[in-house]
């Protein structure tokens, strides 16, 4: 982690060590009992890091629901929805029975997970306990899958994910906010694996080292790779394969929390990228910033702007972008061990 004021670094760090004093004091709450962990009916995927966003938690979840329907399992999505308008409200949104929905008071990755999985039913509230509640009652799941709930440790889970981008790491290993560590580091021990997301993206023998000799992680590491797969233009009418996008130039536009790794993986497939407009991640975009987007087209006469699918989900209400700017799609690809590990996980709670 970088400080623009070296000055600051003093205070932040100690603020920091207040910081962790409450998180451990919360954790043994939970070791001790004084902090009750709730059962389901259910069982349980959780997936989460314990950095500060960018660790690729949508397109994991995501490829997780997928993996279970095509297993036979019926899962639903229970998420916080962060940053999302009315954020006191639980909400259900099954994309199939209803796709009006407004996404800022949804939130835009679960809205986007809705998007993604049409026939599951995503919830979102603020307690998993209550989300978890809601879904048995009325959509009777085979499988709980918890978004961003490492630290949610209210609700039990029967498999605890966590994720850590194969290039950032744990960052300088601090808790926030002089460092990047929503809880310290050895809390890797409540993880059931150890998933390195963005694999493809960044060598990932650094963390890899970290992990095993430093950490004395013991539970399975897993690669998954972040590929492209194709782009959709906004308004859903057009579809660009890769290999299309080879020497052309490219505009980037995005408001997500690493957005180095959306850069990388247009730069392998050959783009130029000519430009790239950066907001902050969840971004609330405003008719100013879409005049910035198009400011940067008339100046670089860019070949294609390109966006990622979280940034799409709040860009669409903008009638000026829907033809002239371009999703990229991304799919998860997870290595060959995964299969069975997984497999073994649903063996054991199903009996097959």
């Amino acid at each position: 982690m970088t400080f623009k004021n070296e000055l600051i670094k003093p205070f932040l760090f100690g603020v920091s060590l207040i910081y962790k004093a409450f998180v451990l004091l919360r954790l043994q709450g939970y070791k001790k009992g004084w902090l009750k962990t709730n059962l389901t009916k259910t069982p349980v995927i959780s997936v989460g890091n314990l950095t500060v966003g960018g660790t690729g938690k949508t397109p994991v979840v995501d490829f997780l629901v997928k993996e279970l329907q095509s297993r036979k399992k019926i899962p639903a999505i229970l998420s916080r929805g962060y940053r999302r308008k009315k954020a006191s409200n639980q909400q259900r949104l099954r994309y199939c029975e209803d796709n009006t929905v407004d996404p800022d008071f949804f939130g835009d990755e679960p809205f986007l997970l809705a998007q993604r999985n049409p026939e599951v039913p995503v919830y979102v509230g603020s307690s998993r306990v209550v989300t978890a509640q809601l879904a048995e009652a009325r959509d009777h799941p085979d499988v709980l899958v918890l978004d961003d709930a490492f630290q949610h440790l209210a609700i039990h889970r029967d498999l605890n994910l966590l994720l850590i981008d194969a290039e950032r790491g744990l960052g300088n290993r601090s808790l926030l906010p002089f460092g990047v560590l929503r809880e310290p580091e050895d809390q890797w021990v409540r993880a059931d694996a150890i998933i390195l997301t963005k694999a493809n993206l960044a060598s990932s023998d650094a963390v890899l080292e970290m992990l095993k000799y430093e950490l004395k992680v013991t539970c399975p590491i897993f690669n998954f790779n972040f590929e492209a797969q194709y782009l959709s233009r906004l308004d859903g009418q057009t579809l660009l394969s890769i290999p299309q996008l080879k020497g052309k130039r490219i505009l980037l536009t995005s408001g997500i929390a690493q957005p180095e790794g959306f850069v990388r993986m247009l730069e392998k497939h050959g783009g130029d990228i000519i430009g790239n407009l950066e907001f902050p991640d969840h971004h609330d975009y405003t008719f100013d910033d879409v005049q910035k987007m198009q400011n940067e087209q008339d100046k670089l006469t860019p070949d294609y702007i390109v966006t990622t699918e979280k940034d799409a989900v709040k860009l669409r209400k903008f009638p000026e972008l829907l033809e002239i700017l371009w999703i990229l799609i991304i799919r998860v690809e997870p290595e060959d061990s995964w299969k069975s590990f997984f497999t073994e996980f649903l063996k054991h709670q199903f009996g097959h």
